[in-house]
């Protein structure tokens, strides 16, 4: 059977520590659903969360560097490290 749709509901906090440093929190929640498939079936529902910590490079071009671990559904985690803009 063939999933058509997939709808997701994320939320994310900073807390700044000291200077340039922070936390990151996380969670979300996304169903995929389709022909005869709903949200109400605890298979198509994935929950995710994680925490990490954050660390402004230039608070002038708002560039951050993010260090985050994330865990969902049956055992699935992951380690990111990313930068972008904050």
């Amino acid at each position: 059977m063939r999933l058509n749709n997939m709808s997701s509901l994320e939320a994310e906090e900073r807390l700044r520590i000291a200077g340039s440093c922070g936390v990151t929190m996380f969670a979300g929640i996304a169903c995929t659903y389709g022909v005869s498939e709903t949200c109400d079936d605890s298979e198509n529902r994935f929950l995710s969360y994680g925490a990490g910590i954050h660390y402004i490079v230039r608070p002038k071009e708002r560039i951050v560097l993010n260090l985050e671990y994330a865990e969902g559904k049956t055992d699935n985690y992951g380690v990111y490290l990313k930068m972008g803009y904050g």
